[in-house]
């Protein structure tokens, strides 16, 4: 299956001290759907950390630090929208158009989300079951917009994307929808 690399950029309004991190993600497709990596360097002991727990949907997990995937079918308007907290938590919403927001999609199964802690970089690594999902299925091609907030100790939000369209963070822009995975061209079994 297909995968790819991306830099994710601070928003040049980011307070500091984001200057001292960088954020890069991986994203494979599967037959079930997406396996993410994204891997925050430089100092993170800065960073807000929420407390492990057990996995649960939650909403508002953009409030703190967390990681996101936006997916949308090339040329459409609807998308989702993915958010993984370091804690475990996440959250699954889906979008008629611009911020238009839908009933949220019950998910065939949770996703799996693992921190990891390395002497060079902090790892989160999910597993997304995508393959029920209207449009999103292994066949279908999709654009992608990986994205993160990263809280910091002194409680300031800091927003990372592969680009930044406006003046103010806003990972919903389909102009920041910059990957595109194929689809596989036959249904998964």
């Amino acid at each position: 299956m297909a995968s790819l690399h991306a830099d994710l950029l601070p928003h040049p309004a980011n307070p500091q001290p984001a200057a001292t991190l960088t954020l890069a993600a991986d994203v494979e497709r599967t037959a079930e759907g997406l396996e993410l990596r994204y891997e925050l360097r430089g100092d993170r002991s800065t960073v807000r950390w929420p407390d492990p727990a057990a996995p649960w949907r939650a909403d508002g997990l953009w409030r703190h630090t967390c990681f996101e995937v936006f997916c949308a079918v090339p040329g459409g308007s609807a998308y989702y929208e993915f958010n993984f907290s370091p804690a475990g938590a996440w959250a699954a919403y889906r979008f008629g158009g611009y911020r238009e927001r839908l009933a949220d999609p019950e998910l065939r199964s949770a996703p799996l989300v693992a921190l990891s802690e390395e002497a060079d970089a902090t790892r989160l690594d999910v597993r997304l079951d995508t393959a029920g999902l209207p449009r999103l299925g292994a066949t279908a091609p999709i654009e992608l917009a990986l994205t993160a907030v990263i809280e910091t100790r002194d409680r300031a939000i800091h927003h990372f994307a592969l680009a930044h369209p406006n003046e103010t963070a806003d990972f919903h822009d389909r102009r920041a929808f910059l990957l595109t995975l194929p689809g596989t061209g036959r249904r998964a079994r």
